[in-house]
């Protein structure tokens, strides 16, 4: 389990400062949608999960498939009747033996209701970084059509004691978008690093997320996620790193 979260723009969009001159091609058009309508679709996560202590290395992965329906009414997330049991188990594994991971609970965890409802509205997340100045612009081919490329800088956010100790921190975000103003991918990077004390305590840590979007009607939604996370502790004594794959399909 990764115990440290880098929060990156594609997650929190105020991470980016405000700009006066926006984007009016993809603004104009994300804000004259339409509030979206119900959508009913399938959710898989496969979760990967690796911690090396004093140089032993465990590991161990997950698949989780859940529906779930968003309307007028709210958000309702149909679980397999099996998930929970199988939670249990696992955990009951982990007391018995502390070196036991557990990535069906963490895959569990990441498919809370607010994660759920991001995935299927990507708009103010976009209308969010697309507040800030891009430090590169420029045309190019993405799968083959013509598509704007978008470079944004920002900071991460770290948890206080990392962000206290960090000596070095910078984020990465590019956004592919259409001509017509509707973003097709993106890709963001956070890297930190610090050290807690002058000859020892060093850590380091760094964020990819990767993401194909969706745009089915008003609905801009997550098509296709992959998040790869790395953390390194007690001058390398402690790693771990995390893999997260979400496709998100209609049903």
């Amino acid at each position: 389990m990764l115990t440290t979260r880098i929060v990156i723009p594609i997650l929190l969009a105020a991470a980016f400062p405000a700009r006066a001159e926006s984007l009016p091609d993809i603004t104009n058009r994300l804000q004259a949608l339409p509030a979206p309508g119900p959508v009913a679709a399938r959710l898989r996560l496969d979760l990967r999960l690796e911690r090396t202590l004093h140089k032993k290395t465990a590991s161990a992965e997950t698949s989780l498939t859940i529906d779930v329906d968003q309307d007028d009414a709210g958000l309702r997330v149909h679980w397999a009747p099996s998930v929970l049991n199988d939670v249990d188990v696992e955990a009951r594994a982990a007391d018995r033996e502390a070196e036991h991971l557990v990535p069906l609970r963490e895959a569990v965890k990441e498919l809370d209701p607010a994660r759920i409802g991001h995935l299927l509205n990507q708009v103010h997340t976009i209308l969010g970084i697309v507040k800030s100045s891009p430090v590169e612009d420029k045309l190019e081919a993405y799968e083959g059509h013509e598509a704007h490329r978008l470079v944004f800088k920002f900071e991460p956010r770290l948890p206080w004691t990392e962000q206290y100790y960090a000596r070095r921190k910078e984020g990465r975000l590019i956004v592919w978008v259409s001509p017509d103003g509707v973003p097709l991918a993106s890709e963001s990077k956070a890297t930190y690093e610090g050290k807690t004390s002058r000859m020892s305590g060093r850590f380091e840590g760094s964020t990819m997320v990767r993401t194909r979007y969706a745009f089915e009607g008003s609905r801009l939604r997550v098509a296709d996620r992959e998040s790869d996370e790395m953390t390194s502790r007690g001058d390398g004594g402690e790693v771990q790193r995390s893999h997260m794959h979400f496709v998100l399909t209609p049903r």
